[in-house]
């Protein structure tokens, strides 16, 4: 993991860390940067806008200041990972928020744009979901999504899957989103409930989450991944209780 870049949190932060009881911080991360070229054409652009239509490049300079080349604010923002949550600096707007992994609902979305039968970049978005209405969508904005998103998925796992299943196994019935779960089966809003001995198997493909019911060759439900609270405490749970 991308490790701190300054050798001590900032003293709000540090503050905030301490009041949720975050425990030690693991990891910290950066806005991303833009590529020297398209840096470059920015500026060419601002440049001759200006030259010629002020009021459309000054516009034009507001738009860029959501990215931190073009903005102290932007580029003074973290995304820190502790021991137990995390604080991170929302992409717009002001403040900082600190959320725990025990406590957290976490929605995925990776996604990846074809343009002209040509594979895009790969966007991560990840909605963190807290008690109390606070909640923080954090993004490629920052650098290092493929490390910081499975990071933070592992650590809701850790930190709520033996709960989860414990509290399943004594009778609760326990919500994902578009599934629950409970000792006797699944269940969505759409296919009904669907009891562990008919579960055959479920996939995971194309950002869908597919369970198949035994004796039937096509699909009992199809769920999209980014539909589900805590993708992989679902995910691992399901696959004990169906096994």
């Amino acid at each position: 993991m991308t490790r701190p870049t300054q050798p001590h949190l900032s003293p709000e932060a540090a503050e905030l860390a301490a009041r949720h009881q975050l425990g030690a911080l693991e990891g910290t991360f950066n806005p991303k940067r833009l590529s020297k070229p398209l840096f470059a054409l920015y500026i060419f652009t601002i440049v001759h806008l200006l030259a010629m239509f002020v009021i459309p490049g000054l516009m034009f300079f507001w738009w860029l200041r959501r990215y931190p080349d073009f903005s102290r604010k932007q580029a003074a923002k973290r995304l820190h990972l502790f021991e137990h949550g995390m604080i991170v600096h929302p992409q717009s707007g002001d403040g900082m928020v600190a959320i725990r992994w025990d406590s957290v609902r976490l929605y995925q979305n990776i996604s990846q744009k074809i343009i002209n039968g040509v594979p895009g970049p790969i966007d991560h978005v990840y909605s963190a979901v807290a008690p109390g209405r606070v909640n923080a969508t954090i993004t490629d904005f920052y650098e290092g999504p493929q490390t910081w998103g499975p990071h933070m998925q592992g650590a809701v796992l850790r930190a709520q899957g033996p709960a989860v299943l414990e509290s399943i196994l004594e009778g609760q019935r326990v919500n994902f989103g578009d599934f629950s779960l409970s000792r006797t089966g699944v269940t969505t809003s759409r296919s009904g409930h669907l009891p562990w001995s008919d579960v055959q198997e479920i996939q995971v493909g194309a950002g869908r989450v597919h369970i198949m019911r035994t004796g039937e060759s096509g699909r009992w439900c199809s769920v999209a991944v980014s539909d589900i609270a805590n993708f992989p405490v679902f995910l691992t749970v399901a696959e004990n209780l169906s096994a």
